[in-house]
């Protein structure tokens, strides 16, 4: 995995992070986890990397 930078707007910061203690994972999780929606929109051929095992993460329901 590799460092980027981005710049976001104030407003997508705030929800980033409402979103992230809501789910219980990082912003960085979610900036992933949106990019690979979004590179998968309209590729079929597009496979994501698959998700870090997380603090939080439970392996039963819940």
């Amino acid at each position: 995995m590799k460092r980027v930078n981005i710049y976001l707007t104030d407003k997508q910061i705030e929800r980033l992070h409402q979103r992230a203690v809501k789910e219980g994972i990082p912003r960085a999780e979610l900036v992933r986890r949106a990019l690979d929606t979004f590179l998968a929109w309209d590729d079929p051929t597009y496979i994501p990397s698959p998700r870090p095992q997380l603090r939080n993460a439970h392996s039963s329901p819940g």
